[in-house]
């Protein structure tokens, strides 16, 4: 997946000729630098409320009393992460 990001990264700024993303959009760029910090850590707790879900108690999971909670979790992550990039795709 990496990898994959790295080359389309590349290519991408081969294209624009640009030295970096959003080197044309100072304003865009610095706005993504500010929240990406926040949009980080909510994507964190976004993938670990998914991995207790997923994962049955057996496994490290939740518990049935402890599902409700990573439910509500992961959709306020998710709403976060939302707002933050200030998109919902």
């Amino acid at each position: 997946m990496l990898a994959e990001y790295d080359l389309t990264r590349r290519l991408l700024l081969e294209v624009t000729g640009h030295a970096r993303l959003l080197e044309g959009r100072p304003v865009l760029s610095r706005a993504v630098a500010l929240r990406d910090p926040y949009v980080d850590a909510l994507s964190y707790l976004q993938l670990r409320a998914l991995a207790g879900l997923r994962a049955g108690p057996a496994l490290g999971g939740a518990a049935p009393e402890e599902r409700e909670q990573l439910e509500r979790l992961l959709l306020l992550a998710a709403g976060g992460v939302a707002a933050g990039l200030q998109n919902t795709g």
